[in-house]
């Protein structure tokens, strides 16, 4: 009889932390939302890419603010290496960062992000014909965001997988949520 008991509250007891374990995952909120994301790319006629990411993050707490942006400027350049050197192995071809720099800068409750960085193999070259690509990589766009891919103005497009919100002369983008993965975008020289 005392070991039922026993059990009842064991059960009883696991129930209530289990209970309280599944309200705090689904109470807890992301500090920040995402108003404005941007990626540009800019290509050319060798394997040196950039890309420039611009973010502003709305926090509702200035201390959040503070508290991201500390663990951010901390953790950035080394996250961003390694970011490239996992997704190398992961699309078999070995992106070499460059060069990296960023800045956070705060404004009335928004953090504004950006990083400009160098990136060596993005664009590879045979028979004359240049291909900016990382494979089918899953790309996180949400409503707010933007993605665009400036190529050299002698450019000429041979093909774009998937296609872009808007072409204009070799500025290429997409926009918001119309893009899942990295763009493959295939070019020569125009004479």
């Amino acid at each position: 009889m005392q070991n039922k008991t026993l059990l009842y509250i064991l059960i009883a007891f696991v129930a209530v932390f289990l209970i309280f374990d599944i309200f705090s995952l689904f109470a807890r909120k992301p500090k920040f939302e995402v108003t404005f994301y941007q990626t540009k790319v800019e290509a050319d006629f060798s394997d040196a890419s950039t890309i420039t990411s611009l973010a502003d993050l709305y926090f509702k707490k200035d201390e959040d603010l503070l508290n991201y942006k500390e663990s951010y400027l901390n953790a950035a350049s080394s996250t961003f290496i390694d970011y490239f050197k996992k997704i190398s192995d992961e699309i078999g071809k070995n992106l070499i960062v460059i060069s990296y720099k960023n800045n956070a800068t705060e404004r009335a409750g928004i953090l504004e992000i950006e990083e400009i960085a160098v990136i060596k193999n993005l664009v590879s070259e045979k028979d004359n014909q240049y291909e900016l690509s990382m494979g089918k990589l899953q790309i996180n766009s949400n409503k707010d965001s933007e993605f665009v891919i400036k190529l050299p103005e002698n450019s000429k497009i041979i093909s774009i997988d998937p296609t872009p919100t808007s072409i204009d002369k070799n500025i290429l983008k997409w926009m918001g949520e119309s893009l899942e993965y990295f763009p493959t975008v295939i070019y020569t020289k125009e004479y």
